[in-house]
């Protein structure tokens, strides 16, 4: 895990202070493994105190297993700028998605999604909302319906179809990571509702997959340069939407043969 993965994961905890300490961390990573906690407690204009308290809200024992923790992830970081290529590692997801799609069986997921009453799409995130729409998209030409519902248990949309949802409704929860915990409060409610969900999630093992009745899985990397920290491949997610929707188009026709 980064060490903005750990900022992220902690963020609910962090005070103005803990933000100041992080802010100071990545505008001067490099030289972080050359500072004793005093020296790094003065440049970041905190105390040696609030340095040890918020070494250990990101799970550190205290400040010299983060300052290692670091100087880890430089060097890490700067070995794969030299062999890494994000073009590369885009390629190689779109490879991994292929292959698992090449491999997997869906046979159970569109004898459930042909016996449905309704469908319905909830998405976290900018990306998955246009993975949504997609699934939507094709869905539709299909001949099957989609709604797309907000990705709050609090909203109005989500609240009023929760009250319609009957037993053979399918949900599918899209999610980058499957770990997006604002789903907890959404999944709950379709367990109580019995309805079946299909998680579309990266391939690591994550929460929702292993909340969800059935699992979509794609590929997909973050770039390997640390200063590109914020992209991400999802072309990949793309390709698992239209091949899922087109073997089902395979499936009806299947059959459609056997019966005559």
């Amino acid at each position: 895990m980064s060490f903005n993965d750990l900022l992220h994961q902690n963020y609910n905890q962090l005070s103005e202070t803990d933000f100041a300490i992080s802010k100071f961390i990545m505008e001067n990573k490099n030289e972080i493994g050359d500072l004793g906690v005093t020296t790094f407690a003065k440049k970041s204009l905190s105390s040696k105190s609030s340095v040890i308290r918020f070494s250990q809200k990101l799970g550190f024992t205290g400040y010299s297993e983060m300052k290692n923790y670091l100087k880890w992830e430089v060097s890490n970081d700067q070995s794969s700028e030299k062999h890494s290529s994000f073009f590369s590692q885009t390629l190689q997801d779109v490879e991994e998605t292929l292959k698992y799609i090449r491999e997997v069986d869906w046979t159970e997921i569109y004898q459930v999604i042909e016996n449905c009453a309704r469908i319905f799409v909830i998405s976290t995130g900018v990306t998955q909302q246009n993975q949504a729409a997609e699934l939507q998209r094709m869905f539709l030409l299909i001949g099957k319906p989609v709604q797309v519902i907000p990705g709050s248990a609090d909203s109005v949309e989500f609240k009023r179809i929760v009250e319609q949802l009957a037993e053979n409704d399918v949900i599918f929860l899209l999610s980058l990571s499957g770990e997006n915990r604002n789903l907890e409060g959404i999944m709950n409610i379709l367990k109580i509702k019995q309805a079946l969900i299909v998680s579309i999630t990266n391939f690591k093992s994550n929460w929702l997959s292993g909340q969800a009745t059935y699992n979509l899985y794609a590929s997909s990397s973050r770039s390997p340069i640390p200063n590109d920290w914020w992209l991400q491949s999802a072309s990949s997610f793309f390709t698992l939407v239209e091949a899922f929707a087109f073997g089902y188009i395979d499936y009806q026709r299947g059959r459609l043969k056997n019966r005559h």
